[in-house]
């Protein structure tokens, strides 16, 4: 059986998907703190990843509120990481 593109791109997003659900279940089971970089690239990486899932079947509120997810994390990233080498 050959993968379709569409396939891939589905894929990509639950696993998208994954990454929410599981920097969501660490962060309130106290596994990780909601500013510390694993938390922040997790939520990266899934919104990353459910944008390119939209590529075959786009719906713009979901974009904007994936783009807007990486726009946030960057930032968090950024300011994170100047904050530890203060």
């Amino acid at each position: 059986m050959e993968l379709s593109t569409t396939d891939i791109t589905q894929a990509i997003g639950v696993v998208g998907v994954f990454f929410y659900l599981l920097s969501y279940f660490l962060l309130l089971t106290g596994k990780i703190d909601g500013t510390h970089n694993a938390y922040i690239l997790m939520n990266f990486i899934a919104a990353t990843f459910v944008l390119i899932s939209l590529i075959h079947n786009f719906n713009l509120a979901s974009a904007l509120i994936q783009i807007f997810w990486i726009t946030i994390s960057v930032v968090g990233l950024i300011r994170y990481n100047l904050l530890q080498k203060t």
